[in-house]
């Protein structure tokens, strides 16, 4: 049986953004607008930009991948979109899964800017808005960097200056890298794990957290 879930619904995460107005950013490009807790009624009348295919491969599976988030009332999505309807970026908050739920107010993000609309900033604005709720120094929020969902070749650069860049771009929001003997991260050594540690985070959530990340007895490669 499934343990009792220990996060707040997404209405007391967002209760000061999910009711605010639309952000516009300008960029090069064009303004880009930004919108936090986006319903999946609000996901279904937008279309997905070709760049935008990291975790699911395909657009179409992206667009797919969102709606189902969207209608998850414990997650929080937050989108960046074009004047004509074309999701260009993505931050998704959802509970903590695989192993790490017994972490009471535990969370996960994940980020994700098309490959057409990097470098102008978006990645920030996206996590700002997604980060800007009242009781965010209650929450853990871990941020699993994975080496095959990163386009380093379509950027030009090694998977470690990468992950170099999602190391700053987190830093920015007060996420720090932790060493873990977590599998998936140690799959390869440009894998990261960085975690956001609210400042009113429970010792025993803080407690559980640190036990997950040594399970095992050494940290081979150390």
């Amino acid at each position: 049986m499934q343990k009792e879930q220990k996060y707040m619904p997404i209405d007391e995460i967002s209760e000061n953004t999910c009711n605010s107005p639309v952000q516009t950013y300008k960029t090069p490009a064009g303004p880009v607008f930004l919108r936090s807790c986006c319903s999946p009624a609000f996901v279904a009348g937008l279309k997905v930009d070709e760049g935008l295919r990291a975790f699911a491969r395909l657009p179409e599976r992206e667009h797919q991948l969102l709606l189902s988030l969207a209608g998850k009332p414990e997650n929080r999505l937050t989108l960046a979109y074009t004047a004509t309807g074309t999701i260009v970026g993505q931050v998704t908050l959802a509970p903590l899964e695989q192993g790490w739920q017994d972490i009471g107010n535990a969370y996960e993000i994940a980020v994700e800017v098309s490959a057409g609309w990097r470098k102008l900033g978006i990645a920030h604005h996206l996590l700002s808005l997604a980060l800007a709720f009242e009781s965010v120094e209650e929450y853990l929020i871990i941020a699993f960097g994975l080496s095959w969902h990163w386009d380093y070749e379509g950027l030009g650069i090694s998977r470690f200056h990468y992950r170099e860049l999602i190391a700053r771009l987190f830093a920015a929001h007060g996420f720090s890298e932790y060493l873990t003997s977590e599998p998936n991260i140690r799959m390869d050594p440009a894998n990261i794990l960085l975690a956001r540690l609210g400042s009113r985070l429970t010792e025993e959530s803080i407690s559980r957290f640190f036990h997950h990340l040594f399970q095992s007895e050494t940290l081979p490669g150390l």
